[in-house]
């Protein structure tokens, strides 16, 4: 089975290395790329099929708003997720629709990965009735 490709979007360094500390445990299970900026999210998209997208709202340029409006055009099939300290469920909803999950960052690892997981369910990127491994349980870790 190929690994799901996750594409995790922050203008902020040191918020992706987070996410990729955060997430060593899923290596192997996802592939996980990175970009900081929307721009630099979408020309990976062009050269690399990704099942789930987790952006970051605020960022300069192309605002994850944006991209997010970008890929509902230029790529459908890409579940997204977004991950903000500027934004709440209800600006969400209202700013990019109720089928974009919604996440306030700090957000524990755990939740992240979960979150992730439903995406890829939810998208029929994974087989619904197989159990997702390396799922780790609730812990202290933020990002």
């Amino acid at each position: 089975m190929v690994a799901p490709v996750i594409l995790f979007v922050d203008d902020e360094p040191n918020v992706l290395s987070g996410i990729r500390r955060g997430l060593h445990k899923m290596e192997g299970h996802w592939t996980m790329l990175y970009a900081t900026s929307g721009q630099q999210a979408l020309d990976l998209l062009l050269v690399q099929p990704v099942a789930v997208v987790v952006t970051d709202i605020a960022m300069p340029a192309m605002d994850g708003e944006t991209l997010i409006r970008r890929l509902y055009d230029e790529f459908p099939h890409v579940a997204v997720v977004v991950l903000s300290g500027h934004w709440s469920r209800q600006t969400s909803d209202l700013r990019v629709g109720p089928n974009v999950r919604f996440l306030s960052k700090p957000i524990s690892s755990a939740i992240l990965t979960a979150t992730i997981a439903q995406a890829l369910r939810d998208a029929c990127l994974a087989d619904p009735d197989a159990p997702l491994p390396g799922i780790p349980g609730p812990s202290a870790d933020y990002i």
